[in-house]
């Protein structure tokens, strides 16, 4: 992670990011100021520093290297807090120094005192990340995140968050809502991906995925053309159905609402066989399916993209074409004798 000072940023993301902060932590935060806990542990150290200088003079040593030895537990456990939340703090700095705007609605202060009560004590590296981003995304625009999605992520292992990962970069968002193809039967997923069914009920029994197999509905058309769109990570996915086309059903695993939540600090990794296998699902005749890549994405629902290229045939969809191909030739040769 590069080294910078949030002092030297500023703008408002990031004086909305030390104010939300100090909100949290109860006291002005100066970034990365080297603390002894005075304001945090004062009240505790001084009456341990009374207690021992007590000790002393009643020539009661031992005594006082005991409090001498839960003055400096106290101190190390506050100072490794708050290196964990400047480390947290300059992970978000440096999402919010990429973000000309944000929003003026004010983070709530329960939801910032519940944000550091939890992310003080967060010192894995890759888990300080995720909550650097959390914490970057709420100030973009506060209520992004639940308190429920807070406590659970609280109590998520590493194992488990790499799992969700995992599963996250197989996401697919359409109308809203978020959801995966089903890897049952489908052997690019569980052979290509490791994705396989203990992990799903792993993710269901945490509350990240429901816990039924669902369809997920592809609109039929009646007189007139229509346009689906599907995102998946980086890659927009466009649909394109003649009139007259009846609905289509994807078999799916879906994302719960913390689920989605959480699927906001993941980028989505898939490439293009699992954009290749969303297309073979829908495509028949009469449906045009292109895809391109996704310059940016608005806050109203807008993509910009590259030009838009047609999505090609996976492999088992270039078998049966060819022996379709084969099939019509020979027909056509018997015809022909």
């Amino acid at each position: 992670m590069p080294e910078f000072n949030l002092i030297k940023l500023d703008g408002k993301p990031i004086e909305k990011l030390i104010d939300v902060i100090s909100k949290g932590i109860g006291t002005i935060y100066k970034p990365r100021s080297i603390r002894k806990e005075a304001d945090a542990k004062a009240y505790e150290i001084g009456i341990i520093e009374s207690a021992k200088s007590k000790a002393l003079g009643e020539g009661k040593e031992n005594e006082a290297e005991t409090y001498l030895r839960i003055q400096e537990r106290i101190l190390f456990k506050e100072l490794e807090r708050q290196n964990n939340i400047d480390q947290i703090a300059e992970i978000a700095a440096e999402q919010l120094n990429q973000e000309p705007n944000v929003s003026d609605e004010p983070v709530s202060k329960d939801w910032s005192k519940r944000f550091f009560n939890i992310a003080e004590d967060v010192s894995d590296e890759q888990m300080q990340e995720i909550w650097g981003r959390i914490l970057a995304g709420e100030i973009k625009k506060p209520e992004s995140y639940s308190l429920r999605t807070l406590e659970l992520l609280k109590n998520l292992s590493k194992k488990e968050a790499d799992t969700f990962i995992k599963f996250g970069n197989l996401s697919i968002n359409s109308a809203g809502v978020s959801f995966m193809l089903n890897f049952k039967k489908e052997p690019l997923l569980e052979e290509t991906y490791k994705v396989n069914f203990h992990q799903r009920l792993l993710l269901e029994e945490l509350g990240l995925l429901t816990a039924n197999d669902l369809q997920f509905k592809v609109n039929a058309t009646k007189e007139n053309n229509s346009t689906e769109y599907f995102v998946i990570g980086k890659t927009i996915i466009v649909v394109e159905k003649s009139a007259n086309i009846p609905e289509q059903q994807l078999q799916v695993l879906v994302f719960t609402k913390i689920g989605q939540e959480l699927l906001k600090l993941t980028e989505s990794k898939a490439d293009l066989e699992y954009v290749k296998l969303l297309a073979s699902k829908l495509r028949r005749e009469g449906v045009l399916i292109k895809y391109g890549a996704i310059i940016e994405q608005f806050d109203d629902g807008r993509i910009s993209h590259t030009p838009l290229m047609d999505v090609p045939l996976t492999e088992k969809e270039l078998e049966a074409k060819r022996l379709k191909e084969e099939k019509e030739k020979k027909k056509n040769e018997q015809k022909n004798n």
